[in-house]
């Protein structure tokens, strides 16, 4: 681990300020999602948090990384470099493939995964927290704000 010299007091509130310096040279803007890794007892790790959905539409299917973006088959195409759509099995999958969505449809980013968290609580009744992030591809915090919208919307 690199010391970087700066130190931050939380606010009464117990928010903290990313140094600027951080930010920017992490990429990191106002507004972006950061998620929160425990190493051990005395080591918190923040990350900028990465989806796999579509940078340009938020599609989940048949998504590939392509110049550090996740990037579906269908807008790569539209970006006018054919070649380096990937066969299919270099895609990374979509759990939620089976969508029975008509395609001109579009969902907000909470939308689409409330519905993915739902399929995969359905297909794994006893999983905990953290093995749904896993099936999903998103913190343990993110399921826990899914879980706790679900079931005030009463699903």
């Amino acid at each position: 681990m690199k010391d970087t010299g700066m130190i931050r007091s939380l606010d009464s509130l117990g928010r903290i300020v990313v140094p600027v310096e951080i930010r920017m040279t992490r990429n990191i803007d106002i507004g972006d999602p950061i998620e929160f890794f425990i190493l051990n007892d005395e080591i918190i790790v923040l990350r900028k948090y990465t989806s796999t959905e579509c940078t340009f539409c938020r599609s989940l299917d048949h998504v590939t990384y392509y110049k550090d973006q996740f990037i579906c088959n269908t807008c790569l195409k539209e970006l006018g470099d054919p070649g380096r759509i990937p066969e299919a099995g270099e895609s990374l999958q979509n759990p939620a493939e089976d969508s029975a969505e008509p395609a001109g449809s579009r969902r907000t980013k909470t939308e689409e995964m409330s519905r993915r968290l739902e399929k995969a609580i359905a297909e794994h009744p006893y999983a905990n927290q953290k093995e749904l992030a896993e099936v999903l591809g998103i913190s343990q915090a993110r399921v826990s704000q899914l879980k706790r919208k679900l079931s005030s919307s009463g699903k």
